[in-house]
């Protein structure tokens, strides 16, 4: 009889190979990198002066009544994720 190795050895293998992997991926910040988050801090505080409407972005008159389905809209991704997982779960992560 076949062995099957057990799930949760096989989620600490993975987790494992990515703390591995992971910190070679980032590039570490260069010399003048403070001089550069000064002027991206200045740059953000003039966007947010000039356009501070932006956080209070509304549905255009026709399209209030839809305000409540749009809401929900940004996490349905999540669902469908949730969704694989839970179809894989059921087949037995075939």
């Amino acid at each position: 009889a076949a062995r099957r190795s057990s799930p949760l050895l096989l989620v600490l293998a993975v987790c494992l190979l990515a703390a591995g992997v992971l910190p070679s991926v980032f590039v570490p910040p260069a010399r003048g990198s403070s001089e550069l988050a000064t002027m991206a801090a200045t740059v953000g505080a003039a966007v947010a002066a000039v356009a501070p409407q932006a956080a209070e972005a509304r549905l255009p008159d026709e399209f209030v009544a839809f305000a409540p389905i749009v809401d929900v809209l940004p996490i349905l991704p999540i669902f469908f994720l949730l969704l694989a997982f839970l179809w894989q779960a059921s087949v037995g992560f075939r």
